[in-house]
């Protein structure tokens, strides 16, 4: 199995996981053309869902580009990101950005992200055992 793949195992597919990031996201990640909401898994790996609204982005190959941007670039840093479901949305104005910013803006999310998960591990210590 490769490093570096995308497959089903790394997707949030069902309504009711989609569901559980919306309600318990613990991280979440502003950038200037997305918005990163995070909480951690039990499954063996990092998962991610994007949600593409019409409503946000009108035409179908635009919310095409957003959703392979967002899926390369997570497919590229899966490895230092921990056991987190993600879930990635778009904000409205997003079509008129150059798919080279959209790249660098996805980069410092995930090393925001990251950031975000080592400072909340950090201010969770485990109890020491009697």
């Amino acid at each position: 199995m490769s490093l570096y793949n995308f497959s089903p195992e790394v997707r949030i597919r069902c309504a009711a996981d989609y569901k559980g990031v919306f309600d318990g996201a613990l991280f979440k990640v502003h950038q200037p053309h997305f918005i990163f909401l995070a909480k951690f898994t039990e499954q063996p790996q990092s998962r991610l869902g994007i949600v593409v609204a019409k409503k946000k982005v009108r035409r179908a190959h635009e919310r095409n580009r957003i959703k392979r941007l967002a899926r390369e670039s997570f497919r590229l840093n899966q490895q230092q990101i921990d056991l987190l479901d993600i879930v990635v949305m778009p904000k409205i104005g997003i079509e008129a950005i150059p798919n080279a910013e959209l790249h660098q803006q996805l980069q410092f999310a995930w090393q925001k992200l990251q950031r975000l998960v080592k400072k909340h591990s950090k201010t969770i210590s485990p109890s020491p055992q009697k």
